[in-house]
């Protein structure tokens, strides 16, 4: 193939109709999920309306009816502009004035949507020329998929998710498939941001390979890029795996209450329990009382402080007492290291699986004098900021 691509221009008003009547789509298959604020989203706007040059956009025509000449065409890469465009044309956005930058286009345009711009400005919309490449339609999905990770490749608005997402890959598929279950709105854990930028699936995509091979390093993203790479064909064929994990959020679900619900919407204490009970539906533990031990250990947890010194006469309660110190320090930086994703694994599987009684007693007096320790030193501060007020007066 000796040209792979030629460039060209076309109006707004020739992409919008050609977006509006399907003949234009951004494919989701390798493309990264919408991402832009309200803030890009007006700043573009007013690039257009300045008649000031926006970045090339890529175009690819897969299909074309031979007897019509109708062709249907990927956006390749640009499908933000793209859309933002044709949301503004169709009064789905409207041009915020504290995201305009020009005072010009503040003053004559602040406040407005597209049907209430006057007629110059909808008509220096309509006929701003689009820069565009046209990649050639000879090329096969696979290059395409080829070109918009190249594309992609050193661009750093992008992160390692959406980059993967432009790859082929059977593990992808179920990581992304898990990360649209109930599950994950019900127990809180990712943001709206989150999941626009697709850390949704790339945590997934961590709980299969945690479910697959057990506790692993993931300070950076090349074992969830060997996955991706390593089982692009087949990955769980069986479901086993994806039943593991559903069984494992049915226990974190029958866990959470207004009082947990805190410690369990936290990224790293939420892969903790997921390694405990993987772990003790591999050795068949038992799960009587584990919400009542659960709820114990995170409350004891939520009270705990670095700075408050205890020291007991009794050796379990200091052994609790160091268990709990070694935990919160494994959850408070270097958090998916290994060393420390198996001292939280470590520490709150022996709690609930492997305790006694006697534990629990010792737990709970723990967060009695943890309790009262907050509450010292909470009367403390208003004392010290009722004779702040004092000194001023």
């Amino acid at each position: 193939m000796n040209n792979l691509f030629r460039r060209n221009t076309k109006t707004v008003a020739e992409i919008n109709r050609d977006f509006r009547e399907g003949k234009l789509f951004a494919d989701t298959s390798y493309q990264r999920r919408k991402v832009w604020n309200d803030q890009d989203k007006v700043r573009l706007i007013e690039t257009i309306l300045m008649e000031l040059i926006m970045p090339e956009v890529f175009f690819w025509t897969a299909d074309r009816d031979s007897e019509t000449g109708i062709a249907l065409t990927h956006i390749v890469d640009g499908q933000q502009r793209i859309t933002t465009i044709v949301e503004f044309i169709q009064g789905d956005i409207y041009l915020n004035e504290k995201y305009l930058m020009n005072d010009k286009i503040k003053e004559t345009c602040g406040k407005k949507y597209f049907s209430e711009l006057d007629d110059e400005y909808r008509d220096k919309l309509w006929d701003y020329p689009i820069s565009i490449v046209q990649i050639d339609s000879g090329c096969t999905k696979e290059q395409i998929k080829e070109i918009f990770y190249r594309l992609n490749l050193t661009n750093y608005n992008l992160n390692q998710q959406e980059k993967r997402n432009s790859k082929d890959s059977i593990f992808g598929d179920k990581s992304e498939a898990l990360s649209t279950y109930d599950f994950w709105q019900t127990t809180k854990l990712f943001s709206s941001t989150d999941a626009k930028r697709m850390k949704d699936v790339e945590y997934c995509c961590s709980i299969y390979i945690l479910a697959n091979e057990g506790i692993v390093d993931q300070t950076n993203g090349k074992k969830i890029n060997e996955y991706y790479d390593d089982f692009k064909d087949e990955f769980d064929s069986s479901d086993c795996l994806k039943n593991k994990i559903i069984k494992a959020m049915n226990v974190i679900n029958d866990i959470v209450d207004k009082e947990t619900i805190s410690f369990i919407t936290k990224k790293a204490q939420k892969y903790t329990l997921f390694s405990v009970i993987f772990q003790m539906l591999e050795k068949g533990d038992s799960f009587d009382n584990f919400f009542e031990k659960v709820k114990t250990f995170i409350m004891t947890y939520s009270k705990f402080r670095n700075e408050f010194q205890i020291q007991y006469e009794d050796e379990l309660k200091n052994s609790i007492y160091e268990d709990i110190k070694k935990y919160k320090l494994a959850s408070s930086e270097g958090i998916n290291k290994v060393r420390n994703r198996t001292i939280r694994f470590e520490i709150l599987y022996k709690i609930c699986t492997k305790s006694e009684k006697e534990v629990f007693d010792a737990l709970n007096q723990l967060s009695e004098d943890m309790g009262k320790m907050l509450e010292d030193k909470k009367n403390i501060k208003d004392i010290l900021e009722k004779d702040d007020v004092v000194d001023e007066e």
